[in-house]
């Protein structure tokens, strides 16, 4: 990897996996096919955790949510411990230049806070003012995007919030003034702007899919409505699934929803990831045009995943195929493209971006290097991920799950669990957690998440259901 001396991360936030072109799906995505083309393409990447505020944090550490201490939102909750290494930090301590725009969602003790050191950094939020005007504007009612959620807490109290649901508008203003495109534009510009006598990291990390659903044409009328195609698990009865299912913010929040709303919300949703990927293409352009491509890293990925509707669910927070299972794609000089099929997780991305760039590692974490995977089609890798979540607000859920390349058990602390045959059942609709044909899968299975629960400090000590 003596050739690769920079890097560039594309994140989208809340991303859907299988509607993408390099996964076979039918959003129009020339850009990441483009990139796919030139890519290791991984089948099996996972997200640490299904909420950004703990798995940010955990593709900047290489540590899991319970390790780094990030477990959701909330006050004692949403910061990482103190010590605690950045990759951006560590390039920029390695002679990096270094830039950051988008959603962050790294919180640490303010005295450690180093953003003010970097080159470029320009941290954004979510477009919730513009949308709420468009809506309005389009004949919607202010409040209608925000779903009633009522969730616990560790506490034992119950938290009253207004979650985000996928109530989509069209982007008004001219598309070049949207913030994901702004975004993707800024981060161009640095990268073409990087100092020819230093290596550069650069990071575009966009606001889309996550709501608000603000679209521009000609993507917001992209899709129409009554072409949408439900997912088998669209309308599936939810009285026997467990309660962190049953009664997750993304069930309540559009519990009672038609079919036709959600088929704008889905039409909509494709929309704005056929413009996401406009976006990557300027990133790409961009890098193209500095003359440094032939010698940078790329890497195209996302926080989390998107359930849009399977499962009668919205946003992420279960550990569902839709929320966990992400897209998540390397080009680097002198690695030849394919697909692998083995494990990859956020936690993996510090040291596979060091190793690739030749730079000792960070002086904590848990993952591991995917380079191995990346050189040699044939290496063994990783058999299995693991996926935790700790709640939204003030923890109040806490699920762990691990998964192979035949099942998937999930784990909820306090309910029952979950077991799945991922090759026979890809929807995730037939549970065999207390099918007496599957006990040896289980029982095995559990060991696997108790030994990686024991060997990576987890808080939480599995009870396990009857």
């Amino acid at each position: 990897m003596a050739d690769a001396k920079n890097v560039v991360i594309i994140l989208c936030d809340q991303l859907q996996r299988q509607i993408l072109g390099p996964y076979g799906g039918d959003v129009p995505t020339p850009n990441l096919d483009r990139l796919a083309a030139r890519s290791v393409v991984f089948e099996e990447f996972y997200c640490a955790t299904p909420l950004c505020a703990p798995t940010r944090p955990s593709m900047m550490t290489g540590l899991w949510p319970h390790a780094h201490g990030a477990t959701c939102f909330g006050k004692g909750y949403e910061k990482i411990h103190p010590g605690q290494t950045l990759l951006i930090d560590h390039l920029m301590d390695q002679g990096y230049h270094v830039g950051y725009e988008g959603i962050w969602h790294v919180n640490r003790p303010e005295q450690e806070d180093r953003t003010g050191e970097y080159a470029y950094f320009n941290r954004r939020g979510f477009p919730y003012k513009q949308h709420m005007e468009c809506l309005v504007a389009q004949g919607g009612k202010e409040g209608e995007q925000k779903g009633a959620v009522r969730t616990p807490t560790d506490s034992g109290r119950i938290h009253d919030w207004g979650f985000s649901i996928p109530v989509p508008a069209r982007w008004t203003d001219a598309p070049e003034y949207h913030p994901d495109l702004e975004m993707a534009r800024n981060v161009a510009g640095f990268i073409q702007q990087a100092p020819a006598d230093r290596p550069f990291a650069a990071w575009c990390s966009l606001g889309g899919p996550h709501p608000p659903i603000v679209v521009p044409e000609p993507y917001y009328s992209m899709f129409k409505p009554e072409d949408v195609k439900f997912p088998a698990s669209f309308e599936q009865e939810m009285a026997g699934l467990p309660e962190p299912v049953r009664e997750s913010p993304g069930a309540q929040s559009v519990r009672g929803w038609s079919r036709e709303q959600w088929a704008r919300a889905i039409a909509a949703y494709w929309g704005f990831v056929a413009f996401l990927d406009v976006c990557i293409g300027e990133v790409l352009d961009g890098l193209e045009a500095s003359g440094r491509a032939g010698e940078t890293v790329v890497i195209a990925t996302c926080d989390h995943g998107e359930m849009l509707g399977a499962h009668n669910l919205y946003q992420k927070g279960v550990l569902y195929d839709e929320s966990i299972h992400l897209p998540f794609m390397i080009s680097a000089p002198g690695v030849a493209p394919g697909r692998r099929s083995s494990f990859g997780s956020h936690v993996d991305m510090p040291p596979t971006v060091l190793d690739l760039l030749g730079l000792p590692g960070l002086p904590q974490g848990q993952g591991k290097s995917l380079v191995q995977v990346l050189e040699d089609p044939n290496a063994a890798g990783q058999d299995a991920a693991f996926v935790e979540f700790n709640g939204y607000i003030e923890g109040g859920i806490h699920t762990r799950g691990v998964i192979t390349d035949r099942f998937k058990y999930i784990y909820h602390h306090g309910h029952a669990d979950q077991l799945f045959n991922r090759q026979d059942d890809l929807q995730e609709m037939n549970d065999l957690a207390r099918n007496p044909e599957f006990t040896t899968v289980r029982e095995e299975l559990r060991g696997r998440l108790v030994g990686w629960m024991q060997e990576t400090g987890d808080f939480l000590t599995p009870e396990w259901p009857i």
